[in-house]
């Protein structure tokens, strides 16, 4: 009887755990490729890793845009997301810039304004973005926790895509 008892216990918790994982297990709003992250449907490139403007190309290809994160609650879910699926020991492209009007970052997506600061940005002794004129390009750093940093354009890094359609 305690063993039926510990067994279901156990499997009530199991069951519980995994609806409360659901939010990461796609959804049939979202394309081919694309899974549901929060409001968002995106891809994670942990294939192939490319330079910004390549990531972005390859994004454009699957009806998407390179991943634009409005609010804390937008980082917070993509970096949990990193984490289920293993992989938040990566650097990853993403749409924030500020090639041609520096210090001045805007998401690529809609032309709007990055928010600057915590909780968005690494605090490394200085707020990134640091790196002035040679790092135009947002990324999710795994060095950092899942912040964002700026870097070199021409990196070579993995990148995720949210759905924008055609």
């Amino acid at each position: 009887m305690k063993k039926c008892l510990w067994g279901l216990i156990f499997l009530a918790c199991a069951l519980s755990w995994v609806r409360s994982q659901s939010r990461y297990c796609g959804d049939e709003k979202c394309p081919t490729f694309y899974k549901q992250v929060g409001s968002n449907c995106v891809y994670v490139s942990t294939k192939t890793k490319l330079n910004w403007q390549e990531a972005r190309e390859t994004c454009h290809s699957i009806d998407g845009e390179l991943l634009t994160l409005p609010d804390a609650n937008s980082l917070r879910e993509i970096t949990l997301y990193l984490q289920v699926l293993g992989i938040s020991e990566e650097h990853f492209w993403i749409g924030a810039y500020d090639i041609g009007h520096e210090g001045t970052w805007r998401w690529i997506k809609d032309n709007s304004d990055v928010s600057m600061g915590t909780p968005f940005w690494v605090f490394s002794g200085a707020h990134e973005p640091t790196g002035k004129e040679k790092q135009n390009c947002g990324a999710i750093d795994k060095n950092f926790g899942g912040h964002m940093n700026d870097r070199e354009c021409h990196l070579d890094l993995y990148f995720i895509c949210e759905y924008v359609g055609k």
